[in-house]
């Protein structure tokens, strides 16, 4: 949990896949960056299409992200950016808030 907000499961990444796989066809390819990339590894290995990106500094992913077409995002400022400067389709997630803030 986040700031009272649930975090996007597997299952959000790969309805958000499938829906850019629809979308373009099978020629579709995507870059995974995260700072947990074991995370990334034992839920992604088995798609074909998913290229994990590893080792690079934040500003290195940023700037291979937002070279991308599409973007596929998770709650954060860095995810926000990475999705505003790529500048095409954003798939991001309905976000649940757990209790009030005011």
């Amino acid at each position: 949990m986040l700031f009272g907000a649930t975090l996007p499961n597997i299952l959000y990444f790969k309805r958000a896949l499938k829906h850019y796989r629809l979308k373009f066809g099978n020629a579709t390819v995507f870059i995974a960056t995260s700072d947990d990339y074991e995370y990334l590894e034992s839920e992604l290995s088995d798609e074909k299409d998913v290229f994990l990106a590893k080792g690079n500094s934040p500003t290195e992913d940023m700037a291979l992200l937002s070279s991308c077409n599409h973007s596929i995002i998770t709650m954060g400022s860095f995810s926000f950016w990475a999705g505003y400067l790529t500048g095409g389709e954003v798939v991001y997630p309905d976000v649940l808030t757990i209790k009030e803030y005011r």
